[in-house]
């Protein structure tokens, strides 16, 4: 029987220590993780740089084993509307955190593909919630999200993964997968 999960959720890095590059900003959000007090914060820069994963682990390692209740993920570009925030996000945060962590996380991906007004109404939840809800926002182009969300938030602007970065991660699934080597560094060089 072979193994059919998709490589990308394989192997996505599952504590902080697993995430390549981005030494700087994972070093920082650790650090509210580990003193369990965080601000809202957009994470900003272009695909497959770890934004998502950097969520996922976020929620992981602050809620351990409650982090599937205490964490709501919505991808904005397929919820986009007003109608998402003043339903699905505000009936998630008025509800209170599971655990010892006092606040329960709501991460939005792709952000800046939400409609002035769903930004207009996710201000105001960030705001009349900041005590049982912490959001953390993703998106490609920062300037597509309004200053007054911006201004609410610690920005973290993520860089691509260095030629290191990505060759290590080939190398560690070509072992785990026992590919051949030298075939997955040649077409890592394409």
């Amino acid at each position: 029987m072979t193994d059919s999960t998709i490589w990308t959720e394989k192997y996505r890095p599952q504590t902080f220590e697993d995430i390549k590059g981005q030494k700087k900003i994972v070093e920082r959000i650790k650090a509210f993780v580990d003193q369990r007090n965080m601000p809202h914060i957009l994470l900003a820069g272009p695909a497959g740089v770890g934004k998502s994963t950097i969520a996922l682990v976020i929620a992981k390692e602050l809620f351990k084993e409650t982090w599937k209740n205490n964490f709501l993920e919505l991808n904005a570009s397929d919820d986009r509307g007003i109608d998402v925030v003043r339903n699905t996000i505000k009936e998630f945060a008025k509800t209170r955190a599971l655990g010892n962590v006092p606040f329960k996380i709501i991460f939005l991906d792709e952000c800046d593909s939400l409609t002035k007004e769903a930004q207009q109404a996710l201000r105001r939840t960030m705001e009349n919630f900041v005590t049982s809800t912490r959001f953390v926002l993703s998106c490609n182009y920062s300037s597509k999200i309004i200053d007054p969300i911006q201004s609410r938030c610690t920005v973290f602007r993520f860089k691509p993964l260095t030629k290191e970065d990505i060759e290590d991660y080939v190398m560690k699934i070509a072992t785990t997968e026992n590919l051949n080597v030298i075939l997955a560094m040649v077409m890592l060089e394409k």
